[in-house]
């Protein structure tokens, strides 16, 4: 007699190749996108639900793929549309954390340029020494925006590999220059404004001193001389 044909190797009576790929999918994907979010909630300081919608949409490919009434010939299309989610899930959190700190970035730039031909002036005397010229700024800019653009790039790489991975970390390090260059520019304009306004209390102080001084004297001579009062009212044609 034959033998009896051997039961098909499933899993919830689904392949059991498909389901492992898809769980290799979870297993090296997840932490990857957990990072990102947490990159996006602690360190841009924002509550984005762009991942939490991208993994709710793989639990979703993965119920679908365990239906018993889905067709077999899509049981390949979960795996690869849930492939498509984590790799949202995983690059987009940085695009929108560089895309919100060029939004803050741009004030305070704007500001540092204003300032900065009075800062040139200041590191004459020795001041503000190590406040970046504007070429400097620009070209640490220039290498920010390729980063970002690499980073951009990865999306049309349709492979999750060390190249995709790449792409993705220089999004990171894009956002993480970005930030050390603003954090650089607003300590130089706190400490020049800083500056600025103790230089002007100070002339005020100095105005303020001598005008109580010469208060103080004009009041003393017209006491110590009692026909300066009238003499000073004649020469200013007060008196007749």
């Amino acid at each position: 007699m034959p033998n009896p044909p051997a039961p098909q190797d499933t899993v919830c009576g689904v392949d059991r190749l498909i389901v492992e790929r898809f769980l290799a999918l979870i297993r090296d994907n997840y932490p990857k996108a957990d990072r990102a979010m947490f990159f996006l909630e602690e360190r841009a300081g924002v509550t984005h639900t762009v991942a939490i919608t991208n993994l709710r949409d793989v639990l979703s490919h993965l119920s679908t793929m365990l239906q018993q009434d889905t067709d077999p010939k899509r049981l390949e299309d979960q795996v690869v549309h849930a492939e498509e989610h984590f790799r949202r899930a995983i690059q987009e959190p940085y695009a929108i954390a560089l895309g919100n700190l060029r939004e803050a970035y741009r004030p305070v730039y704007e500001r540092y340029i204003k300032i900065l031909a009075s800062i040139r002036k200041a590191q004459k005397r020795g001041l503000f020494g190590s406040a970046p010229a504007q070429e400097t700024v620009e070209q640490r800019i220039k290498r920010i925006s390729e980063l970002a653009s690499e980073g951009r790039a990865g999306k049309l790489h349709n492979q999750t590999d060390d190249l995709w991975n790449q792409a993705v970390a220089n999004y990171g390090k894009a956002y993480d220059d970005l930030n050390s260059l603003m954090d650089q520019l607003s300590s130089h304009i706190h400490e020049f404004e800083a500056t600025h306004h103790s230089q002007v209390g100070k002339r005020w102080s100095i105005v303020s001193t001598v005008g109580t001084i010469i208060f103080g004297v004009t009041t003393l001579l017209l006491v110590l001389i009692p026909g300066l009062t009238k003499y000073i009212q004649t020469f200013l044609g007060f008196r007749h």
